[in-house]
């Protein structure tokens, strides 16, 4: 009808549903914006509590500065922020959020609660808010310092997205503590820790960051371990050569020295160093971890030329005036547009390509050779006029003749029919033999096959598995297909945390 065809505006409920879907789209992206708001308001200890991977509650507290009383109400209102007062601002702006759209996305799409106490207040304040950012409860409760911001089953007024979101949750784990990493990476002084809790079992850690480091290189150590940290070379930055200039269309004279600043780490291009891989690849622009696609695929691309079966292990901060960059380009602001970005891939290319070059066929005298004769089992070598002696060969002969006969027999007694008549029981040619154990491999009764796979023995020494927090995840999901296989498993709630 002509009333339904008419421009109106859409009332304010539904643009605020219809916009907050857009801003949150994922766990990590909730998880990196309560993250985000705890490292601007100046905190130095972040605890970060999952329960059922984050499906069922997200609890982010820190020890920052806390929210005054007089901003309760605009804490969790649409664009409502203290980081910026116009769009000037947002040139120079040095805290990671700015828009002032998280909290008030996360009221609209779960139950959201703060619990906040001001470093000038006497005790602290506990508010409930509702799908609107509305305060509907508010009560005085004793705490230190800080806040804690609580978010409880996330997407449920979604229902499409929140189906899918339960039906995927051990990706959207994985990728939430890829998330995480990074920002522990990069926040130096700034202890991060990160523990999931599955039903009522125990909580187990999932990332931790040490807090007391002052560099880059002591937060990856932390984060990773010692063993991935020695795998590491620093990036060292060189101006670009004439060839790849011309390969990005700049003019070798007029290239400006010093516009960026590159500092990082990246592996060594020696097979094995490298990663199956691009999860452990972490690139940010003055500080604010991003995805820039094109500066990927230049590290990759070379990494390749030396390590074409791996993927290097990356952590570059790329340093620029703040008035070349624009980090207001998508609601995660993982995408970012770049000044002299050909400039950029070019300095990436040259340095890299020089830094392999000249590790290309070196030894690494830090790594002991390792004696390995003592692997192999000695082989008697007497022999008769250069050949082994006739009796061993009868020996073997006759036992591979008993083998394959056994064999067969256990194959001809299987459920599909009733015993029948083995044609080579009295031949003792081998080589028809061979050809009918050819043939049994690919007929084998699935009888057999139920029995072999339910007769595995457990190791006389059972191995021993450290496997990061969504490593044991992926385990834990394929147990059964793992002991269909032979193999079995028992976890130790009580182990160290591994990298």
């Amino acid at each position: 009808n002509e009333l339904a065809k008419a421009i109106k505006p859409i009332d304010r409920k539904s643009v605020h549903q219809i916009c907050s879907g857009q801003v949150v789209l994922t766990l990590g992206t909730a998880v990196k914006e309560l993250l985000e708001n705890s490292i601007d308001a100046g905190a130095t200890c972040i605890d970060i509590k999952l329960k059922d991977y984050g499906g069922e509650l997200i609890e982010v507290s820190d020890n920052g500065c806390g929210v005054e009383e007089h901003n309760f109400e605009g804490l969790t209102l649409k664009h409502h922020t203290s980081k910026l007062q116009d769009f000037s601002d947002l040139v120079n702006v040095e805290t990671f959020g700015f828009r002032g759209e998280a909290l008030s996305s996360l009221c609209a799409l779960s139950d959201l609660s703060i619990f906040t106490c001001h470093k000038d207040a006497k005790v602290g304040t506990r508010l409930v808010f509702d799908q609107n950012g509305k305060i509907v409860q508010k009560s005085p409760l004793p705490r230190q310092q800080g806040t804690t911001v609580t978010v409880q089953q996330l997407f449920y007024t979604l229902p499409v997205r929140h189906k899918e979101f339960q039906r995927n949750i051990k990706k959207e784990f994985a990728k939430m503590v890829q998330v995480l990493q990074a920002y522990c990476i990069i926040s130096t002084g700034v202890r991060i820790n990160c523990t999931n809790q599955v039903g009522q079992g125990k909580r187990m850690p999932v990332v931790c960051s040490s807090g007391t480091s002052s560099s880059m290189k002591e937060n990856i150590g932390a984060v990773f371990g010692q063993k991935q940290l020695q795998s590491l070379i620093p990036f060292n930055q060189l101006p670009p050569n004439e060839s790849v200039c011309e390969e990005y269309g700049l003019n070798h004279a007029e290239v400006h020295d010093g516009f960026y600043n590159i500092s990082g780490y990246i592996s060594h291009c020696d097979h094995g160093v490298g990663r199956s891989a691009t999860d452990r690849q972490f690139f940010f622009i003055n500080q604010r971890p991003c995805d820039p696609a094109k500066v990927s695929k230049v590290v990759n691309e070379v990494y390749h030329m030396f390590n074409r079966h791996q993927y290097p292990f990356v952590v570059l901060n790329i340093c620029v005036n703040s008035e070349c960059v624009d980090i207001n380009v998508t609601p995660d602001k993982r995408q970012i547009l770049l000044q002299e970005e050909k400039l950029l891939l070019a300095i990436l290319k040259t340095s890299l390509l020089a830094m392999y070059s000249g590790n290309v066929n070196k030894i690494n005298l830090n790594n002991p050779l390792v004696d390995a004769t003592g692997n192999f089992r000695k082989l008697s070598t007497e022999a008769s006029n250069g050949h082994i002696k006739e009796q061993n060969v009868s020996e073997r002969g006759a036992l591979v003749v008993s083998k394959l006969r056994e064999a067969y027999s256990l194959n001809q007694k299987s459920s599909f029919g009733s015993p029948q008549k083995n044609p080579w029981r009295n031949s003792s040619n081998l080589n028809d033999l061979e050809q009918l154990a050819k043939k049994e491999r690919f007929t084998i009764p699935v009888e057999r096959y139920k029995r072999f796979t339910d007769c595995y023995r457990k190791c006389l020494t059972p191995q021993k598995l450290n496997l990061t927090a969504v490593n044991e995840c992926i385990l834990m999901d394929n147990l059964e297909i793992f002991k269909k296989n032979g193999f079995d498993f028992t976890f130790d709630e009580d182990g160290e945390r591994t990298h």
